[in-house]
């Protein structure tokens, strides 16, 4: 049985399966990530809520997870060297899990480079505008008068929407 037990955050949130990766994350976009790719790869894993409205991401044992206060976050008890590994950041546990599994990334140089390309524009561009584009309209535009927030993350989430569209339709 894996002993998980150096991991502060298995106080909080004991695993019932210590063998088991234990993925600790929150239905959002970015949380589901970790999870689509744990249920597409066939790897045992063990769900640990973190819930955004109890600030759990803010207590010291997940902080000891993820000093970033981010979810998903896992524990991998059979991690490389059959020991276990830590890993926060979804771009980093996404390859970690396709490494890992061999499914859902290329084995070809070539064809990886590729694959992770499209993942780094997700992580560095689609996710991020999108997110802010999404806060600011959601949550922002009756306190902010500036339109100037609000039209910036528009016309980016348009100009990587064009950038998506022509590399699907072959044109990029």
């Amino acid at each position: 049985m894996s002993d998980l037990s150096a991991y502060p955050i298995t106080k909080r949130w004991p695993a019932e399966h210590p063998d088991r990766l234990q993925l600790y994350s929150l239905p959002t976009p970015n949380g589901v990530k970790a999870s689509i790719m744990l249920e597409e790869s066939g790897l045992p894993y063990e769900a640990h809520l973190v819930s955004f409205g109890t600030d759990d991401q803010m207590t010291p044992e997940f902080l000891s997870l993820n000093p970033n206060n981010k979810i998903p976050a896992i524990i991998d008890p059979d991690g490389p060297g059959g020991k276990p590994l830590a890993l926060w950041e979804s771009g980093t546990i996404l390859v970690y899990l396709a490494d890992k599994t061999g499914k859902m990334i290329p084995a070809d140089p070539a064809a990886r480079y590729e694959c992770l390309q499209g993942l780094m524009f997700q992580m560095g561009g689609i996710g991020p505008m999108f997110s802010q584009l999404g806060h600011f309209h959601k949550f922002a535009t009756e306190t902010i008068t500036d339109t100037y927030p609000i039209d910036r993350y528009r016309d980016e989430t348009v100009r990587l929407q064009k950038v998506l569209d022509a590399r699907l339709d072959g044109r990029a």
